[in-house]
């Protein structure tokens, strides 16, 4: 082998082996899990995930919501996103999100109402979660409720 191309190899193993541990691998958030019968979601898994990030989004509950919910991946004819702060802005803050029009054949629409806190440094983290549906006609009820549709 030639010697320019052994200084070639050698400095390539260099690097891969200096650039190992410094891989940037970015998290992502799969999801809410599956409600309870009565609606409940668990936030716990979303709690983690906040914990190994520091993205802007942390800092809007609206934005936090987007992300918890996977709006990006969602279709609905509707989307709409109601944020209600405490007083003066501060505290806790309620975000109520509603994908009207979902394609599903027994739900047509997803009710969610998040609650969030503060939890220092401008971040709010997701404390409660409730997912309620509304069904389409002639699949079940037709008030938003915890309960599945038929």
């Amino acid at each position: 082998m030639r010697p320019r191309a052994c200084a070639a190899f050698a400095v390539v193993g260099l690097i891969a082996a200096g650039c190992g541990n410094d891989v940037d691998v970015e998290l992502v958030w799969g999801g809410p899990p599956e409600a309870t019968p009565g609606g409940a979601v668990s936030t716990q898994g979303f709690s983690g995930f906040q914990q190994e990030v520091d993205e802007a989004w942390e800092r809007s509950p609206a934005m936090a919501a987007t992300v918890f919910l996977r709006l990006d991946e969602r279709k609905a004819v509707r989307t709409t996103i109601d944020a209600k702060a405490g007083p003066e802005g501060g505290g806790g803050q309620t975000v109520i999100v509603t994908l009207d029009g979902i394609p599903d054949d027994s739900v047509r629409t997803e009710h969610w109402t998040l609650g969030f806190e503060e939890a220092g440094d401008g971040v709010y983290a997701l404390t409660a979660a409730l997912r309620e549906l509304r069904c389409r006609e002639g699949r079940g009820h037709q008030d938003f409720t915890g309960e599945a549709c038929e």
